[in-house]
C-alpha cells in the first residue's frame, strides 16, 4: 500500500484547494445563473424580408449567445426567397403555416426582435408583432426594439385594442425610434424604453467574419461609391450619377433584396470609400465601418427613423430629403461621430437585454 508522505500531503491539499477556488471562480463567473443556457426563441418578421433585416437576427443572435443563452431565430419565409445566409449563421427555425407550430415547451424565453416588427406585413402580425399565439403561456416574453416602419400610425383601432391586451403579458417593452414614443403611448398606452437596434449591440469583427474568405463578384479598380437602396429612387440614382462625377469614383449598386448578398453587401461596404443610401441599415453600417457617407429618406414615411441616427450621433450634415442640394463634399470628409452618447445607449440597451432575459 503506497503512504502519503508529509510533502506529498501537503502537494494533495494545495491541488485540492486549487481546483476548489476554480469551481468558486467559474461558479461566480456565471453567478450560479439558474438561467445559463436557456432556450430563447427570437421571434422576428419572415426570414427573407431583406439583407439588414438578415444582419438584425444575425447580430442578436451574437449577443444573446454572448450572454450565455441558446438562441434560435423564428420566423415565416417565403420560398422564393433565398435565405442562405441566415441559415447558415444562426439556429434557424421555419414557421411553414402558422405559429402554432411553436410548443410551449420548446423554449424557456420569447422575445420579439428588432426591425420592423410592429409594421402589419402579412396576416402573422399579432403573432410575430405581440405573441399572440403564446398569449396564455407563463413564459418570460419581452419585445427588444421594436420599429414601426412608418412616421405615422398606420393600424386600425382594432389593431390597437388587440395589442394594447396583448402588451399586458411582456415582463418588458422597448422601441427603435424615440421619435415612436408619442404615437405608440397614445395608441397603446405604453411608455417604452428606447434601444439601439441590435446590429449597434456586437463588435463589427463579427460582421468582418462574414467576408473573411470572400473578394467579392465584382473588382472595382478605383475607389468607388456604394450606393445601397430600398425601393427604386430617382434622387438616389441622380445624386449617384452627381457624385460619380464630382469624385471620379466609380459605383457598385445593390439593392436591399438581394437576399443571396449579405455577403456583397459588407464586403463592397466595408472596402468603399463613400457610400450613398436611403436605407436605414445601409446608413447603420456607414457608421459602423466608418464610412463618409450621405442618406437621402423620403419625409412622408422615413424621416423620423433617420432623425434618430442623426441625433444619436450628431451628423444632421449628412441626411438630406428628397430633392434637397446635396453637398457631395460630405463623401470626402471623415464622420465626426458622438461615440459618448452611442456607449451610453449601448449600455444601456445591453442592461434591458440581460435583465429582461434574467426575469
Amino acid at each position: 500500500m503506497y503512504h502519503f508522505n508529509n510533502k506529498n500531503s501537503f502537494e494533495l491539499k494545495i491541488i485540492l484547494i486549487i481546483i476548489f477556488n476554480i469551481i468558486i471562480f467559474i461558479l461566480f463567473h456565471f453567478k450560479k445563473r439558474k438561467d445559463f443556457g436557456k432556450k430563447v426563441g427570437v421571434i422576428g418578421v419572415r426570414n427573407d424580408v431583406n439583407i439588414g433585416n438578415n444582419l438584425v437576427k444575425y447580430a442578436m443572435s451574437i449577443k444573446l449567445k454572448e450572454l450565455g443563452y441558446i438562441p434560435y431565430i423564428i420566423g415565416t419565409h417565403w420560398k422564393n426567397f433565398n435565405i442562405t445566409f441566415i441559415n447558415q449563421t444562426t439556429n434557424l427555425v421555419i414557421i411553414h403555416n402558422n405559429f402554432s407550430e411553436i410548443n410551449k415547451d420548446d423554449y424557456d424565453i420569447l422575445m420579439v426582435n428588432s426591425d420592423q416588427t410592429w409594421r402589419k406585413f402579412d396576416k402573422h402580425f399579432y403573432d410575430y408583432a405581440f405573441l399572440k399565439f403564446a398569449q396564455n403561456w407563463n413564459i418570460n416574453k419581452f419585445i427588444y426594439g421594436a420599429s414601426l416602419g412608418y412616421d405615422e400610425w398606420m393600424l386600425s383601432s382594432k389593431d390597437d385594442e388587440i395589442a394594447k391586451k396583448l402588451l399586458k403579458n411582456f415582463s418588458g417593452i422597448s422601441i427603435r425610434e424615440e421619435g415612436s414614443k408619442k404615437l405608440i403611448e397614445q395608441h397603446f398606452g405604453i411608455n417604452p424604453l428606447s434601444v439601439l437596434d441590435p446590429t449597434l449591440l456586437i463588435d463589427k469583427k463579427y460582421f468582418l467574419d462574414i467576408i473573411k474568405d470572400y473578394h467579392g463578384k465584382k473588382k472595382m479598380n478605383k475607389k468607388y461609391i456604394f450606393i445601397y437602396t430600398t425601393l427604386y429612387s430617382k434622387y438616389v440614382v441622380k445624386a449617384m450619377k452627381n457624385a460619380s462625377k464630382i469624385l471620379d469614383y466609380e459605383v457598385y449598386y445593390l439593392h436591399l433584396n438581394n437576399q443571396s448578398s449579405v455577403q456583397d453587401f459588407v464586403y463592397y461596404m466595408f472596402n468603399s470609400n463613400a457610400v450613398i443610401t436611403n436605407a436605414f441599415h445601409g446608413t447603420i453600417f456607414s457608421i459602423i465601418f466608418n464610412k463618409p457617407f450621405i442618406t437621402i429618406y423620403d419625409k412622408k414615411n422615413a424621416k423620423e427613423r433617420f432623425n434618430s441616427l442623426a441625433n444619436l450621433f450628431g451628423i444632421h450634415e449628412r441626411f438630406y430629403e428628397n430633392n434637397q442640394r446635396i453637398d457631395f463634399e460630405q463623401l470626402r470628409k471623415p464622420l465626426n461621430l458622438n461615440n459618448n452618447l452611442l456607449n451610453q445607449l449601448k449600455l444601456k440597451s445591453i442592461n434591458f437585454l440581460k435583465n429582461n432575459l434574467e426575469k
